[in-house]
C-alpha cells in the first residue's frame, strides 16, 4: 500500500473514532469531515523544541528518584542515552508523542515489563542430518532408480509407418516397473496440416495475385481499353475492406496520402458493377474514413488541461464502441446465423448510421484550432452548441451523443467552481477556471473587490463558456463568500448545519426528467439545473456572510456612527464643536483648527454614544493658508480644512469603501458651512429700545431688515432641505435595502447607489458646481454683512457682547496689509480652486462708500446671487433631475418674496 493510501485509512480511522461517524452513514458529512482533516495534515506544523523535550525527561528521571523509583530512573537514563546514539531527525518528536501518550508512569510502570520488549532468540539452522533425522532416504518404491525405457519398450514400434506429410497416431505400450500404468508418445499429439484450410487463406489474399476481369463481364461496364490493369475482387472481399478501413486498419482497397487522409485504389473492380458506381460508393467510404482518422489522430496528441484530457478519453471511449459496432458487422459475414445479402450500398447505411455522431464529433475537434490555447473551454462551447442545434433539428441519437458527452467533460469542468464555491480556493496554474487571485498583497479592508477577480479574454467578455456568463458573477459572489468567511473566522460553522444535497448534472437527471423536457430547448433546460446547482451551494455561505456582518461586524453600529459624525444627527452634540469651533475662528486664535485639541473636543462629546469608539475617532486638520486667520474668517471655506475620521472594522470596509469617506466629509463640510452662516445671523439680536433715528431717506432699515431676513431664510432652509428631506428619508431607505440585500455585492452597489444619490441631491455632484459654488458665496455674504453690520451700527443698533471679536477685517483698507502675490501658500486642491472662485464680497471701506450704498450693493449681489440658483435649480429639476431640488427652489422662492 502507497503512503497516501496508508495516511488514508489512519485519517479515515480518527474521523471515526473521534465522531462515530462512518463513512456509509452519511457520506457526504464524511467527506467535509476528511477535506478538514487533509487540510490540517497539509498545513506544514513547527518541529518540536528538542531541549523542552529532553528537560522533561529530565524532570521525569527526579521524580522516580524522589519518590523512591531509583530503578525506574536507571532504565529511563539507559533507554536516553541509547537513543543519544541514534541518528535521527524525528526523535525529539517520537519522545515527544511518547511524553504525552504516558498515563501515571510512576503509578503503571513496572522494570519486569521491559523483559517482554527484548527480542526471542532466533531458531538454529536447518542441517542436512535434521532433514534426514525427520524424513530418511530409503529407496523403499525405487524412486532413487534408474529406468530403462529401452529395454522395456514395445516391439511393435517398428510396424509404425510414417509418411511424408503427416503422422499417423502411434499406439505404446504401458512402461512402467510394477505398475502396468498406459502413456503416450509427444508424436501422438501433433495436428496434423489441413491442406484445403491453407489454401483458402492464400487465396483469400487477393492483393497478391491478380485475377483478371473476362471481357464479356467487362463489356458495358468497364472501358475494354484498362481492362488489363484491373484487379478483379468480390464484394464480399470489398465489404471487408471497407470495415477495416473504417476501423483504421490499413488495406489494399484503399491508401493513405498522409496519416489523416485516405484515398481510393482504383485498380479493383467488381464483375457486377460499373467503374464509376463502385468509385462513387468507395470515395464516399474514404470520406468518412478521412474524418474518422482526423477523430483518432486527434485522440492521440498529448494534452495537459484536464478537461481537453477529459474530451479525448471521452472521444476514445466512444470510438471503441463505434470499433465494436464494425465487429459486429464483420460477424454477420465472417459468422452468419442466416442468410445475408453482401452489398456495399446495404453496409453503407448501417455505417453512416453509426459513425453519424463521430463525423459531427470530428466536425467540432475540426473546429479546435488555435482558439483552443486561449479558451480551452472551448470545446465545451462547440459541444453544447452541437447539443442544442441536433435537438433543434429532431436528431435525438445526435442530441443525446452530444449532450452526454457535454456533460461528461463539464464534470470535469465543475471541479474547479466546486472547489471555490466550496472552499474558496483556486487551483494551481488552472487555465480554464474564470476567477483569479491578484498577485500584489491587498489589504483586509480591500479583500472583497481586491484579491480576487473576473479574468476577461478581451475587454468585457468573460473568461468562461459563453453558456455560464449568466450564473458566474453569483459562482465568483459565493467563492467570496467563503474568503471572506474564513477571514472572519466563521468558515469552520458550517460543519454545524446538514449542507444541501447537491443535485447531479448528467443527461438522464436533465434530459429525460419528465414527458415535457423534449419539447423545451436544451439551453434552458440547462440553465435550470444549472441554477438549482448554484442555489444549492449559495445558501449557506452568503446568508452566514450577512448574518455575520449584520450581527457580529458591526455593520449597523457603523452606519449609526456616520449618520451621527457626519450628518450631525445629533443637534445638541453636533452645536457643542461647531460652537466651539466658530468662537474660536472669532476670537482670532491661530490655533482653532489645532487637530489635537479638535480630537479631544470631538471623542469627548462623542465618547458618550454607544454606537461610536472614540479611540477610532480623530480630526485631521490641512494647516497652509489658514494660517492667516483675519483674511480666510470672512469665507465659509475655512472649515473645509476640517476633516473627520473615523476608522471602520476591516469586514465593514468592504462594504463601506474609503472612496465613500469623501462624500461623507464633504456633506460634514457643507453642512457646517451653513451652520456657520446661520451662527453668525442669530448670534446678532436687535436692541429695538435703542434704535437710533436713521436717515430714512437712505432706507437703511428697509436693507438691514430685508436683507438679514432673506439670508436667515437662506440658511434655514438649506439646512431643513440637507437634514429633512435628503439625508433622513435616503439613509432610512438605504438601511432597508441594505437589510434586504442578498450578498455583499448587494451591499456595495447599495451604498454606493447611496452615496451618489446623496452627492446629487445635496448639490455636490460636479454637475451642480456653479450652483453649489453659488450657495457657498451667499454663505460668504452673511459673514460680510455680519461684519459690516458690527462695524458699523455698534453699540447703537447691535448688542456688542454678541458680535464678531474680529473687528479688524472692516477697518479701512489702506489700515490692512494685503499678502503678497508670491506668498507659499500650501492648501489642498480643493481649496486653490475656491479660492480662484471666490466672490467679491470684501466690504467697502467707509471712507469711500456710505452705508447705505454698501448695504444696496449687499443687497444685489445677493439677489444675483439668490437669483441664480433658484432659477439654476429649476432648470436641472425640470430637465429629468432629482425632484427635490425644484422642491428647494419652490421653498428658496417663498423666502425671496418675503418683505422686511
Amino acid at each position: 500500500m502507497s503512503h497516501l493510501g496508508r495516511i488514508g485509512e489512519l485519517t479515515d480511522e480518527l474521523i471515526t473514532v473521534i465522531t462515530g461517524l462512518a463513512s456509509k452513514q452519511d457520506a457526504g458529512k464524511f467527506r467535509r469531515w476528511q477535506d478538514f482533516a487533509f487540510q490540517a495534515i497539509k498545513q506544514p506544523s513547527p518541529r518540536t523544541n528538542q531541549f523542552e523535550v529532553a528537560a522533561r525527561l529530565k524532570g521525569l528521571q527526579e521524580k522516580f528518584r524522589v519518590l523512591n523509583h531509583d530503578d525506574l530512573a536507571d532504565a529511563l537514563q539507559d533507554r536516553i542515552a541509547e537513543v543519544e546514539q541514534i541518528s535521527y531527525k524525528l526523535a525529539p518528536e517520537v519522545l515527544s508523542l511518547f511524553l504525552q501518550l504516558s498515563d501515571q508512569p510512576v503509578k503503571y510502570s513496572k522494570v519486569a515489563d521491559l523483559e517482554l520488549l527484548k527480542p526471542l532468540d532466533p531458531p538454529p539452522p536447518l542441517t542436512w542430518s535434521d532433514i534426514l533425522a525427520d524424513d530418511p532416504l530409503d529407496d523403499v518404491e525405487g524412486v532413487w532408480s534408474n529406468i530403462d525405457f529401452a529395454a522395456d519398450t514395445s516391439e511393435d514400434e517398428d510396424s509404425v509407418s510414417t509418411t511424408d506429410r503427416s503422422f499417423q497416431r502411434l499406439e505404446v505400450s504401458s512402461v512402467s516397473n510394477k505398475n502396468d500404468e498406459d502413456g503416450a508418445l509427444a508424436q501422438s499429439y501433433i495436428v496434423p496440416e489441413d491442406d484445403n484450410a491453407l489454401q483458402e487463406v492464400t487465396g483469400a489474399q487477393f492483393w497478391i495475385s491478380q485475377v483478371k476481369l473476362f471481357r464479356e463481364q467487362a463489356e458495358g461496364l468497364h472501358d475494354m481499353r484498362e481492362l488489363d490493369g484491373l484487379w478483379l475482387i468480390t464484394e464480399l472481399q470489398a465489404v471487408r475492406e471497407v470495415l477495416f478501413m473504417l476501423s483504421g486498419l490499413p488495406t489494399s482497397l484503399f491508401k493513405r496520402e498522409d496519416p489523416v487522409i485516405i484515398s481510393l485504389n482504383t485498380k479493383y473492380a467488381l464483375h457486377h458493377s460499373s467503374e464509376h458506381s463502385l468509385h462513387h460508393i468507395l470515395h464516399s467510404y474514404a470520406v468518412t474514413g478521412t474524418k474518422l482518422n482526423r477523430l483518432r489522430a486527434w485522440t492521440v496528441n498529448k494534452q495537459d488541461v484536464p478537461l481537453t484530457q477529459t474530451f479525448t478519453a471521452a472521444t476514445q471511449q466512444r470510438l471503441r464502441s463505434f470499433n465494436r459496432s464494425l465487429s459486429e458487422m464483420q460477424g454477420q459475414f465472417v459468422a452468419p446465423q442466416e442468410e445475408v445479402v453482401v452489398s456495399l450500398l446495404g453496409i453503407y447505411s448501417k455505417v453512416q448510421l453509426a459513425a453519424q455522431p463521430l463525423l459531427q464529433l470530428s466536425e467540432v475537434v475540426a473546429d479546435l484550432d488555435v482558439t483552443c490555447s486561449a479558451e480551452p473551454f472551448r470545446s465545451l462551447e462547440l459541444l453544447f452548441d452541437r447539443a442544442s442545434s441536433n435537438q433543434a433539428s429532431g436528431d435525438d441519437e445526435g442530441f443525446e451523443f452530444m449532450a452526454g458527452l457535454f456533460f461528461q467533460c463539464f464534470e470535469t469542468y465543475l471541479r474547479p467552481i466546486r472547489q471555490w464555491m466550496n472552499d474558496g480556493e483556486l487551483g494551481q496554474h488552472d487555465r480554464t477556471f474564470f476567477v483569479s487571485m491578484t498577485k500584489e498583497k491587498t489589504e483586509s479592508a480591500s479583500l472583497w473587490s481586491g484579491q480576487y477577480h473576473l479574468l476577461e479574454t478581451a475587454p468585457g467578455y468573460l473568461h468562461a463558456p459563453n453558456f455560464l456568463h449568466t450564473a458566474a458573477k453569483r459562482i465568483f459572489r459565493i467563492g467570496k463568500s467563503v474568503v471572506f468567511l474564513k477571514k472572519l473566522g466563521a468558515f469552520e460553522d458550517r460543519f454545524n448545519e446538514e449542507p444541501a444535497q447537491e443535485p447531479q448534472l448528467n443527461y438522464k437527471s436533465i434530459c429525460l426528467s419528465g414527458s415535457s423536457t423534449s419539447l423545451v430547448p436544451f439551453s434552458q433546460l440547462f440553465d435550470m439545473a444549472f441554477d438549482d446547482w448554484v442555489n444549492s451551494k449559495q445558501h449557506t455561505s452568503l446568508s452566514a456572510l450577512r448574518d455575520r456582518l449584520y450581527s457580529q461586524c458591526g455593520l449597523w453600529r457603523s452606519l449609526d456612527a456616520l449618520e451621527y459624525i457626519y450628518f450631525l444627527k445629533d443637534g445638541t452634540l453636533s452645536s457643542t464643536i461647531a460652537t466651539t469651533i466658530f468662537d474660536k475662528i472669532d476670537r482670532g486664535k491661530g490655533a482653532w483648527n489645532d487637530q489635537f485639541l479638535l480630537t479631544e473636543l470631538v471623542q469627548g462629546v462623542y465618547g458618550s454614544l454607544q454606537c461610536i469608539d472614540p479611540e477610532n475617532l480623530a480630526v485631521r486638520s490641512a494647516v497652509g493658508g489658514y494660517k492667516d486667520i483675519q483674511h480666510r474668517r470672512r469665507s465659509v471655506k475655512i472649515l473645509t480644512c476640517v476633516l473627520i475620521e473615523y476608522d471602520i472594522s476591516w469586514a465593514v470596509a468592504n462594504i463601506i469603501k474609503k472612496s465613500s469617506t469623501n462624500t461623507y466629509q464633504r456633506i460634514f463640510t457643507f453642512l457646517m458651512q451653513i451652520r456657520r452662516a446661520k451662527h453668525l445671523l442669530e448670534r446678532q439680536r436687535l436692541l429695538t429700545s435703542r434704535l437710533p433715528s436713521l436717515d430714512s431717506e437712505d432706507g437703511e432699515n428697509d436693507h438691514i431688515y430685508s436683507l438679514r431676513l432673506r439670508l436667515l431664510w437662506l440658511t434655514n432652509t438649506l439646512y431643513t432641505y440637507l437634514t429633512e428631506t435628503v439625508l433622513a428619508p435616503s439613509t432610512v431607505d438605504m438601511r432597508k435595502r441594505m437589510a434586504s440585500a442578498e450578498d455583499v455585492d448587494a451591499m456595495i452597489a447599495v451604498h454606493e447607489t447611496y452615496i451618489s444619490h446623496l452627492e446629487d441631491q445635496c448639490l455636490l455632484s460636479k454637475k451642480l458646481a456653479p450652483i453649489h459654488q453659488a450657495i457657498i458665496s451667499l454663505l460668504d455674504l452673511t459673514i460680510l454683512f455680519s461684519d459690516t453690520q458690527a462695524s458699523y451700527a455698534g453699540e447703537k443698533s447691535f448688542d456688542l457682547t454678541n458680535r464678531s471679536a474680529i473687528s479688524t477685517v472692516s477697518t479701512p483698507a489702506s489700515q490692512r496689509r494685503r499678502r503678497p502675490r508670491n506668498q507659499s501658500v500650501s492648501s489642498s486642491s480643493s481649496d486653490d480652486e475656491d479660492d480662484k472662485t471666490e466672490p467679491n464680497t470684501s466690504p467697502i471701506p467707509t471712507n469711500e462708500i456710505t452705508y447705505a450704498n454698501k448695504l444696496r450693493k449687499l443687497r444685489e449681489q445677493f439677489d444675483r446671487l439668490y437669483g441664480f440658483v433658484s432659477a439654476g435649480l429649476q432648470a436641472v429639476g425640470r430637465t429629468g433631475g432629482e425632484p427635490c431640488w425644484e422642491m428647494l427652489a419652490e421653498r428658496l422662492a417663498w423666502g425671496n418674496g418675503a418683505r422686511g
